[in-house]
């Protein structure tokens, strides 16, 4: 069961993520249905969108690639979504090999900050302490500061803390890039619970996602103030796209995980 990592912040919602349960587990979520290739990549549905709540509704489309559910997904996924922003690849060795990297890394920092008094910045005109951060994480999971550290930098496959609002929002400082958390829609859930038994329909192509939140939103990408720029030409799904995308799903009851959303437009906001 995955732990969870609440925070006295608003913007720290609750994002924690663990191993994906057995398909043999009888609970009917709907990630459990969809089809991927080899590579991870999601071919039903093929296509997932978020509609922007402006005047004009703006429909923003994605691509998404699954990681593995070991207990890293959020560390795999941030390393992922990184990896292909540079028009990189990352097979699953590799992905093991970034996350337990990453883990390390923002240990340091909550560790070092939290002995210089360095901040941490959230969203808006927010900031928060490392020391602050590094205190209200482990008091959530019942863990001395030490104590979380240690777990922390484990792999998730040897017992690892798994990854949520605190250490997305170090990983959003440490790459200086915006890191966007979004969840299936609620008419997606819907549609799906209303379809029992084992004569369901295959599930549509197009797959719609909210955005409940960003870590790091004024981490801007400075590519944007060159006109015409060569780089954001969306030669490939998630290619050269300075902001990151990340989608949480329920995985089994009491588990969450997280895929790469690649956008198609490396521009996208």
């Amino acid at each position: 069961m995955a732990s969870n990592h609440t925070l006295p912040i608003a913007v720290l919602f609750l994002v924690v993520c663990g191993r994906v349960a057995s398909l043999s587990s009888p609970t009917p979520f709907l990630f459990r249905r969809f089809a991927f290739a080899s590579n991870g990549v999601s071919i039903r549905p093929e296509t997932f969108y978020h509609v922007d709540g402006n005047k004009d509704n703006t429909k923003r489309t994605f691509s998404l690639r699954n990681v593995e559910g070991t207990g890293d997904c959020v560390f795999q996924a941030a390393a992922l979504a990184t990896a292909t922003s540079m028009g990189l690849g990352g097979n699953n060795a590799l992905l093991r090999v970034l996350a337990l990297e990453s883990r390390n890394v923002v240990a340091q920092v909550l560790e070092g900050g939290s002995t210089s008094g360095g901040n941490l910045y959230i969203e808006g005109k927010r900031l928060v302490t490392a020391q602050k951060l590094l205190n209200s994480a482990s008091t959530d999971l019942g863990l001395e500061p030490d104590e979380y550290l240690r777990q922390l930098r484990l792999p998730g496959a040897e017992g690892g803390l798994y990854g949520g609002g605190p250490e997305i929002t170090v990983l959003s400082n440490v790459l200086r890039r915006p890191i966007t958390i979004y969840e299936l829609h609620d008419e997606e859930i819907e549609r799906a619970n209303g379809q029992t038994g084992e004569d369901q329909p295959p599930l549509p192509m197009e797959c719609r996602i909210k955005r409940v939140g960003v870590f790091g939103d004024m981490f801007k990408d400075p590519l944007l103030s060159i006109p015409d720029s060569a780089v954001l030409s969306g030669l490939q799904p998630g290619a050269y796209s300075w902001h990151l995308h990340i989608l949480i799903v329920e995985a089994s009851l009491n588990e969450k995980h997280a895929c790469v959303l690649l956008p198609d437009y490396c521009d996208d906001p």
